[in-house]
């Protein structure tokens, strides 16, 4: 037999649980199990979401974190490349700037293991910061806490606010979010929608220029610079 043709015989099929999971097989025993098409994946599957799968689940589950949060996040971060590095300098799978890697420990922000345990452990941070108001843990993930702390709202960065926006869509904005707040099983309910947390009448500031001119603006002292995140 041509080694084509054995080939051809070889179908593989591929189901995708709903955990992102890809399981693969070439005796398939379900109806769901769909031929792999023969060059590349069917859109949408990530294997490497599938790879991180249980990693993701333990950390989440010890942090009190939602796992679907974890894995929303990463996706908008790094499409879950554990290599991948920012032009800001932020690195692998949870996208960990070397300030937030050392403050949780992060030996090798590039281990999965160890980046995904900080990455967590930051978003938790950030949850009971911001009383678990979940877009301005999430601007803070992205600009930095000590930024929503000053406009006391998710910042007037285009890239934040896309980035907010991004992240609610991957994990279903719509849904309230469910992260433990204490001992008990019982997760609180928090509510997503974004415009509650932009500041609705910006706040004007006076400052005087090198050579004594008035000058006013929406920005607040100390982060009047061109908008963008730290990473």
């Amino acid at each position: 037999m041509p080694a084509s043709a054995a080939f051809a015989e070889a179908a593989i099929y591929v189901y995708v649980d709903e955990a992102g999971t890809a399981h693969f097989t070439d005796a398939p025993t379900k109806p769901y199990y769909r031929p792999l098409p023969a060059f590349g994946l069917p859109r949408g599957v990530n294997l490497a979401r599938g790879q991180y799968a249980d990693l993701i689940n333990q950390v989440s589950t010890e942090e009190g974190v939602d796992p679907e949060l974890v894995r929303a996040i990463i996706r908008a971060e790094s499409n879950f490349d554990p290599s991948a590095v920012s032009r800001k300098g932020a690195q692998g799978l949870m996208q960990l700037m070397p300030g937030t890697a050392g403050r949780y420990a992060v030996g090798n922000a590039f281990d999965p293991a160890s980046n995904i345990r900080g990455g967590v452990r930051y978003l938790r941070f950030l949850h009971d910061m911001f009383s678990g108001r979940l877009p301005l843990a999430l601007a803070a993930y992205n600009a930095g806490e000590n930024v929503v702390l000053r406009y006391n709202g998710v910042p007037p960065y285009p890239e934040t606010r896309q980035y907010v926006n991004r992240v609610l869509g991957f994990y279903g904005r719509r849904e309230p979010v469910a992260i433990r707040t204490g001992a008990g099983p019982s997760p609180r309910r928090v509510r997503t929608d974004v415009a509650q947390f932009v500041p609705s009448t910006p706040s004007v500031f006076r400052r005087v220029d090198a050579d004594g001119t008035p000058l006013y603006t929406n920005l607040p002292p100390l982060v009047q610079s061109p908008p963008g995140s730290t990473r």
